[in-house]
């Protein structure tokens, strides 16, 4: 089993299964968040579910416009196309279960997005070579994941303009998956 670690967070991601041992279906992974920490920023999985189950502690999901508190032992079903995001803002540890339906590219972007965040020296703050990974891998999985925000235009826009000052730093997804 791999493990992926946000340095910044401490955020821990195992992959139980991932979609080359389930031939696409699903990816499963367990996912560790400390006390206080925030997850990822309100993104949409355009084509696949991504179910969470919480195994110890309480997992905070924003999903249909609504904060949604999860306890040990419940699951939220996010289904495709959905907006949401999650967090902890509780004082002590989250364990929860992520699947996603069907598994796409999505421990591609899992791991390549922790790499780029771990490389960057202040990864709360967006940077040229952040912007311009993440527009990488993006277009690696064209489709499969979009982050909610700021207009898309923009973030071409800024990722064209960081490749005039730097290139991707981050595994092509032919290399990523070669690796695994």
């Amino acid at each position: 089993m791999k493990s992926i670690t946000l340095k910044s967070t401490g955020e821990t991601i195992t992959f139980i299964k991932t979609g080359k041992d389930t031939e696409g279906s699903f990816t499963e992974v367990i996912c560790t968040i400390p006390a206080g920490q925030e997850g990822p920023p309100p993104h949409i999985h355009p084509l696949q579910d991504e179910i969470f189950e919480v195994i110890e502690g309480k997992l905070e999901l924003s999903a249909k416009g609504k904060k949604i508190v999860l306890e040990e032992g419940q699951s939220f079903n996010v289904t495709a196309k959905m907006l949401h995001t999650f967090s902890n803002p509780f004082d002590r540890e989250t364990k929860f279960r992520a699947t996603y339906k069907p598994a796409l590219d999505i421990d591609y972007l899992l791991v390549q997005g922790f790499d780029s965040l771990n490389s960057q020296s202040k990864p709360n703050k967006p940077s040229f070579q952040m912007i311009v990974d993440f527009d990488f891998i993006l277009k690696e999985i064209h489709g499969q994941y979009r982050f909610a925000g700021a207009p898309a235009i923009l973030f071409t826009i800024f990722a064209a303009i960081g490749r005039l000052f730097t290139k991707p730093k981050v595994k092509s997804l032919k290399e990523h998956n070669a690796s695994i």
